[in-house]
């Protein structure tokens, strides 16, 4: 049954339960300590939500060992119940290490909403791969403490899916500082998950200048294609080798990433699996990543590029770009990331998309000038890109995205709602490759999310969210994709409620649910490295709600 607008104002939870969904918190707790010892200690533990009790006046938090705390080797973990009185009546959550072995302390990793323990870390590129081992992620950012952020979500949420091969952050316009910082905090957090994951440094690149060569501006997404052409030719790895005069690793696929995904299904170069792939509706040609064979996600953006002053772009008045007619332009070459690409074919568009972004933005000065560069060096090296529209969901209104497959979530996982399979639930099977529910392999996370009152918008997400001492995301109710409204964000009131349709709120829903379980699981990994004198203390209240507490 879908909530109706209402004329009563519902009061804001106040449960500190860690993992407790909103739905589910007006159920009445106990407060004898008998009511929950009185349960399965196994099942107990299982439940990181109960890493941290509270009865009566008191805070109580369970004291761990440095074993497992996920349901094995239960009776070697329990080190005891800590009552902690609460300062100036108010409610403080805590979660204390006391580890016995110093050394295991960093498995506490493996325990936080069931990641990927330290020992298997070393397997996270192999488990799974099905011979889509030899790729290469790589997305590009600046330094800024937005994209900082960014950066550690999509590293994580490619590890908590054991994503296949290499990630590279590319990293551009650091200051030498800050380059330091960066340097250090990847070695610190990001390593952590394995040694594939990779931070690369670059000029400054996203200057604007006059045809006198002046600087005159700034365009921050010159960063993607110079950032990416500077990796592939002096990333690790990277680079022409001088013997043979061809790219070293040519055969391996890049993927080309933007900062604001996450990963929820493999990147992989093989799409031939009918069941899992959307593709446009003309018959496809190829069906696998290869020489000459580029894949993209298909992006609105329509034959447009045609219309640009080519022959100025391109420097060559016999360009094949000229060639392409509009059809050919349409079945081909609206793309945008995730592009996939070898790394022959990958290099041989950045360079061409290096010399043309410059003379797209000066005819284009405005967003997706990047993009349209793309478009026309793909076309001038005569490399079609077979378009594919699964690989990404975005925009909850358009077409073209892989949200046939959110629609039918719950249809195919049995379930009444997506929030409940995507916040609630075990969710782990359909992230695998042997998985049959299909679903979108990334989330690009670039628009405005609203359902009722929660909303989710990365340019209001706090910069420090990966830290010790900053909340987690208050979780939605499990039923949120049954809400027919939505208030605006920054007010507050049955008068100000708009209708959202039914297939919108579902997909509201599907995004705000699985970012706020990801940006969860992901700051929960961060804290398990957060140690003080030799224990550990964090914040894991999941308090905020960005709808209500950040406008």
């Amino acid at each position: 049954m879908r909530h109706r607008r209402t004329n009563e104002i519902q009061t804001p939870p106040t449960s500190d339960s860690l993992l407790e969904p909103h739905s589910q918190r007006n159920e009445s707790h106990s407060r004898s300590t008998f009511s929950y010892f009185s349960l399965p200690l196994a099942l107990l533990l299982s439940l990181t939500a109960l890493s941290f009790l509270q009865f009566g006046d008191f805070d109580y938090t369970l004291l761990f060992g440095a074993g497992n705390i996920a349901g094995r080797n239960t009776d070697k973990n329990i080190v005891g119940l800590k009552k902690i009185k609460n300062k100036n009546g108010k409610r403080k959550n805590r979660v204390e290490v006391k580890a016995r072995d110093e050394s295991k302390l960093n498995n506490l990793s493996a325990e936080v909403q069931g990641g990927i323990g330290e020992a298997e870390v070393e397997n996270v590129t192999q488990e799974g791969s099905e011979g889509n081992d030899d790729i290469h992620i790589v997305f590009s950012t600046d330094c800024s403490a937005f994209q900082h952020w960014q950066s550690y979500l999509l590293f994580y949420s490619a590890y908590r899916i054991k994503q296949p091969g290499k990630i590279t952050r590319i990293a551009s316009g650091c200051s030498d500082d800050g380059k330091k910082i960066e340097e250090s905090w990847h070695n610190e957090h990001i390593k952590k998950m394995t040694k594939d994951y990779n931070i690369h440094f670059t000029p400054h690149f996203s200057t604007v200048k006059d045809e006198a060569g002046n600087a005159k501006g700034d365009y921050k997404f010159f960063n993607k294609p110079m950032g990416l052409l500077h990796w592939l030719e002096h990333g690790e790895g990277m680079g022409v080798d001088v013997n043979t005069g061809k790219m070293k690793n040519e055969n391996t696929v890049v993927a080309l990433l933007d900062p604001d995904m996450i990963l929820l299904k493999h990147i992989t170069r093989d799409f031939s699996n009918e069941k899992m792939v959307i593709r446009p509706s003309h018959d496809p040609e190829r069906f696998r990543v290869e020489h000459g064979v580029p894949f993209a996600q298909m992006y609105g953006l329509g034959a447009q590029w045609r219309r640009f002053d080519l022959d100025t772009i391109t420097s060559d008045a016999s360009s094949h770009a000229k060639n392409v007619g509009h059809n050919e332009a349409m079945k081909h070459y609206p793309v945008g990331p995730p592009y996939l690409a070898t790394v022959r074919d990958m290099y041989n568009i950045a360079k061409k998309w290096v010399e043309f972004v410059p003379k797209v933005h000066a005819e284009y000065p405005h967003l997706l000038a990047e993009m349209y560069a793309f478009c026309i060096a793909a076309a001038h090296l005569n490399l079609p890109h077979e378009l594919v529209e699964h690989t990404m969901v975005s925009n909850v209104d358009i077409g073209g995205e892989g949200w046939p497959f959110v629609d039918k979530l719950s249809q195919r996982t049995r379930k009444k709602n997506v929030c409940e399979t995507m916040t609630n639930g075990s969710i782990d099977y359909l992230h695998a490759p042997s998985s049959s529910i299909p679903l979108p392999t990334v989330i690009h996370f670039c628009q405005r999310y609203i359902l009722g009152e929660w909303f989710f918008g990365k340019r209001k997400v706090p910069k420090n969210f990966f830290t010790c001492e900053h909340p987690l995301l208050e979780v939605p109710p499990l039923d949120l994709d049954n809400y027919d409204y939505k208030v605006p964000t920054g007010k507050h009131g049955i008068d100000l409620k708009e209708d959202v349709s039914r297939k919108r709120a579902v997909r509201d829903g599907f995004v705000i649910c699985t970012v706020t379980r990801v940006m969860n699981e992901a700051s929960l990994f961060f804290k398990s490295g957060c140690k003080k004198d030799g224990a550990m203390e964090v914040n894991v209240e999941k308090s905020l709600n960005m709808h209500r507490d950040l406008f």
